[in-house]
């Protein structure tokens, strides 16, 4: 029976969070204009520049990454500005709606869900089309389960000289992101996935050719809540945000960075790579189809096509009543995949839990799965991996 409070969570997020982080988020809140909580949140700013491994200017919002994502668009970009927006997957498809939502026109380059971006398809766009102002990606597109190659796109967007702007929401914090060193110009992310801590913060990174441009803009900044200049400000002088910060997330945030840096950067990282490995590893040992192109597989969430026969629905809701939550599939693929995460505290239990469970799901359903068959691939796969 469905028991939400001992279901495991599996979609690619919220995550599992850490119980040092729920502690760190139960103590006593102090006020937002205090010494006291400034100095936590000017170390949490430093414990991002750390993980980012940059000293350019980190801001944060309370919000989801959709409003930093906003944040990017309505201060770098003005109306009627042509942005190349590439788009492979639902979450990049969001740039392109946030580029028209502020009046910029909204050049698409679309890209087969499963498959990645294509960093001489950029360089084309950007040779055929001199008005082309940025670029937006999703480094790690959730949908679908593919690492989009953002540092070669980054050498590209910056030979042209233009902006990049980076949707990491699913890649900072589990896998290698380098803003200063891949040429980006802006990125984002949120709290609630590889940062293993409740939804409800923004962050986002900017560079300082991003900061020439909204700092020399024509037309008046359209935001009054996501202002980039005034966060900065506000932070340069104070240490905190202009407006009410998101007290006790900021808590659980510096906790849940602070326990990155215990394990170890190197170490988390080749741990969500090889969890990838062991899930991709236990779907095809059942003889499933994954979605991503294998050049290009996530190392945080893994996109699996249905078998035939397979409904999304009767399969995800038995998959739940066993005590595993799972996600499905978004535009043009919903209803053809379902997805699993790795990211954040995820263990090797965790996944062997899932790969079994969904083996007795499919046999249940009519999928010809000899049982164990998944378990063993993945189990295969532990056995080669390095610990």
């Amino acid at each position: 029976m469905y028991d939400e409070e001992l279901t495991t969570l599996m979609i690619p997020g919220p995550v599992p969070i850490h119980p040092r982080v729920y502690r760190a988020m139960s103590r006593v809140i102090y006020g937002h204009r205090t010494k006291e909580y400034q100095t936590t949140y000017k170390e949490t700013v430093g414990l991002l520049q750390r993980l980012l491994q940059t000293e350019q200017d980190v801001l944060l919002f309370a919000g989801s990454g959709t409003a930093a994502m906003e944040a990017a668009i309505a201060n770098a970009i003005e109306p009627g500005e042509k942005v190349l927006n590439v788009i492979n997957g639902k979450f990049s498809e969001r740039w392109q709606e946030i580029t028209t939502a502020f009046g910029a026109k909204s050049e698409l380059q679309e890209v087969t869900y499963g498959q990645a971006a294509s960093p001489e398809a950029v360089r084309e766009a950007l040779a055929s089309d001199a008005s082309i102002r940025a670029v937006t990606i999703c480094h790690n597109e959730t949908s679908t389960g593919v690492l989009n190659p953002a540092k070669e796109i980054g050498q590209i967007v910056r030979d042209y000289d233009r902006l990049l702007i980076v949707d990491g929401i699913t890649s900072v914090g589990g896998d290698y992101v380098y803003p200063d060193k891949w040429n980006f110009d802006i990125l984002v992310t949120g709290s609630q996935k590889c940062l293993g801590v409740p939804p409800g913060l923004g962050v986002i990174w900017v560079g300082s050719r991003a900061w020439k441009k909204i700092d020399t803009r024509k037309q008046p900044n359209p935001t009054y809540y996501l202002d980039l200049v005034k966060a900065k400000k506000r932070y340069d002088s104070f240490g905190d945000s202009p407006f009410t910060s998101a007290v006790t997330l900021m808590y659980g945030l510096h906790e849940s960075l602070t326990l990155m840096f215990e394990e170890g950067y190197e170490q988390r990282i080749e741990r969500h790579r090889r969890l990838g490995r062991i899930t991709r590893a236990g779907y095809l040992g059942m003889g499933l189809d994954l979605l991503a192109d294998p050049a290009f597989y996530s190392n945080t969430v893994t996109a699996v096509r249905y078998p035939g026969g397979i409904t999304d629905k009767e399969f995800r809701n038995q998959v739940r009543n066993l005590g595993i939550l799972i996600a499905g599939g978004q535009g043009p693929v919903k209803g053809k995949i379902w997805r699993t995460n790795h990211m954040n505290i995820c263990t090797e239990r965790d996944v062997l839990a899932t790969i079994a469970i969904i083996e007795v799901v499919l046999k249940r359903l009519g999928y010809d799965v000899p049982i164990g068959s998944g378990v063993l691939a993945a189990q295969e796969q532990m056995l080669k991996e390095s610990y």
